[in-house]
């Protein structure tokens, strides 16, 4: 049982440097929860908030939507817009990328062993990339 929807808690999203910062957008859990719900079994968050010196330190892009930003002034806050979650076969990520699409993603990045999901509105929206190159837009 969560703290923050039916599934997922606070601490599953907090930075892992142990920091603190911990403060997720209820929209991307709210969606994230809609992916749960129609897979019908667990997904595990790998990252969600990073403060800006654990973002640096594990070699995040700057503006990574992982990191807490207020960017759109509907009153959540700065908050953190980004969470991979672990899908460790391809199979994996086969169920659950089109469960992305279906509740509303618009930013998807496929890796080796994650998925990365956000709602960060200042970057381009209706694209999926990849971590393979050294030139991905995230």
């Amino acid at each position: 049982m969560g703290d923050l929807s039916a599934n997922f808690s606070k601490k599953e999203f907090a930075c892992q440097c142990g920091c603190g910062q911990g403060t997720i957008s209820p929209k991307l859990v709210e969606l994230l929860q809609e992916m749960r719900d129609a897979h019908g079994r667990g997904i595990t968050v790998t990252s969600g908030i990073r403060c800006a010196d654990h973002n640096g330190s594990i070699g995040g892009v700057a503006n990574s939507a992982h990191v807490p930003a207020d960017i759109d002034g509907d009153g959540e806050g700065e908050v953190g817009h980004a969470v991979d979650i672990a899908t460790r076969t391809s199979g994996d990520r086969h169920a659950l990328l089109p469960l992305c699409y279906a509740v509303g993603f618009q930013r998807i990045g496929i890796g080796k062993d994650f998925i990365h999901l956000d709602t960060d509105m200042r970057k381009p929206l209706d694209c999926s990339f990849d971590y393979y190159a050294l030139d991905h837009m995230a």
